[in-house]
């Protein structure tokens, strides 16, 4: 036996019988801070390093074996954080192993090193419900109130114990939400679980806690197919103003089963499905207000139930009006309708003669597939007024002379340079 829940500090000098236990290992806080997290620590350290350090090493490793059981009663509470070789209550650098039968301080202080590192990297990680599955161990209280907590461990196998679920439940308590459970599986023993084997059930009830399904109402439940699967629950308008719980009894393949049943803590408590509202449409136009010139619609789709739009149901109209802003397209003069065939299209329209000196629009009427529907119209701001198209006029050209009337030319150009000749040798 090993005393790891001791009231006073090193050295170990309490004298007692040995055959009690083989020394000690001042700590007290076992029974407080971490609760079971420290308990499933000494658990998994004696589980990893008793025959290497314990049974197999030196007293130099027994004594680092012993800091580090210390380490945990004094100061671990579940967090990687309260193990701190520089502030906690084990200090093996500031120790002389001598004096507790050991005969190398470095070796002493490196093999605790090795255990700290070992501790901070798994013990937060480290579930709470961990058991040894090569020794039997047994934590017990000591004939003496003042030393809290000891160690047994027989060199043995463990007896065969059930499995263990560790469940969770995710999602958003609110009528007509879909409620996700999740658990992990574990075995002290190795036993594979049998997914077909492995219960669940979802239970409401107007408790804030219950300890099983007994405890509530069962609204769902089946087998799990293994802890690899989230089985599903939708709230119902009889789970408003309940908690909502994912409790699940594990089953392996072998050895001892089932497991007890774990239940979560509540989800909740459910509140009523918020009304449903019809969708809504955020409509724009873009384009150049002139005769012959092609405008274009879009839009974006919402609806604050999730409801998905109907493309076939949502209709567009391109409406003119002499006014610079409407309210529906029944202000002014439909040019162009249709359904739009969803929020990822953009319909166009052709700018006539007719709409000269108009302001052009834009209405969209969404429609949903599900829930409340359509939604109300709602029409852009203006582009406009439209103008008219400027038309480039082509040149006019320059007329020429044909070859026959060059060709009649000649002579008379040919004469006028036979006189300007003589009246310049006159």
């Amino acid at each position: 036996m090993i005393c790891i829940d001791h009231s006073t500090q090193p050295p170990f000098d309490y004298k007692i019988d040995p055959a009690l236990f083989d020394t000690e290992a001042g700590a007290s806080a076992i029974k407080g801070a971490s609760g079971a997290a420290g308990e499933a620590a000494i658990y998994w350290l004696l589980d990893k390093y008793y025959l290497s350090y314990y049974k197999n090493g030196d007293n130099n490793h027994r004594r680092a074996l012993q800091y580090a059981l210390w380490e945990l009663g004094n100061d671990y509470d579940g967090t990687a954080e309260s193990i701190n070789i520089n502030a906690g209550s084990s200090r093996p650098a500031l120790e002389n192993v001598l004096l507790y039968g050991g005969t190398d301080q470095a070796v002493f202080v490196n093999a605790y090193n090795t255990l700290y590192d070992d501790m901070k990297a798994n013990l937060p990680t480290l579930r709470t419900s961990y058991r040894s599955n090569t020794y039997t161990m047994d934590l017990f209280r000591n004939r003496d109130p003042a030393y809290q907590h000891m160690v047994a461990l027989i060199e043995r196998a463990p007896p065969n114990t059930v499995p263990i679920a560790e469940p969770t439940i995710t999602g958003t308590p609110q009528v007509g939400s879909t409620v996700t459970g999740s658990y992990s599986y574990a075995d002290n023993n190795n036993d594979i679980e049998n997914p077909s084997g492995t219960t669940y059930q979802f239970v409401t009830s107007p408790n804030p806690s219950i300890s099983s399904s007994s405890d509530g109402t069962v609204v769902a439940s089946g087998t799990t197919g293994g802890a690899s699967q989230t089985p599903t629950y939708t709230l119902q308008p009889a789970d408003q103003d309940k908690n909502v719980f994912f409790c699940v009894k594990p089953d392996a393949q072998t050895g001892a089963t089932p497991g007890l049943e774990v239940c979560t803590s509540a989800l909740g408590p459910v509140t009523e499905l918020p009304p449903n509202v019809v969708p809504t449409a955020v409509p724009a136009i873009t384009g150049t207000p002139q005769v012959g010139s092609t405008v274009t619609g879009s839009y974006t789709y919402a609806d604050n139930n999730s409801d998905v739009e109907n493309p076939s149901g949502t209709i567009y109209q391109f409406v003119t009006s002499a006014n610079p802003s409407i309210s529906s397209s029944s202000d002014g003069t439909v040019v162009a309708s249709g359904t739009t065939g969803g929020a990822g299209q953009t319909p166009t329209y052709t700018l006539q003669a007719a709409d000269l000196n108009q302001y052009v629009f834009f209405c969209v009427k969404p429609a949903a597939q599900t829930g409340a529907s359509p939604g109300l119209e709602v029409c852009t701001s203006p582009v406009g007024p439209v103008t008219t198209r400027v038309v480039q006029q082509a040149p006019t050209p320059v007329p020429g002379l044909g070859p026959w009337a060059l060709l009649g030319l000649t002579p008379l150009i040919a004469l006028l340079g036979i006189r300007r000749q003589r009246k310049h040798i006159g």
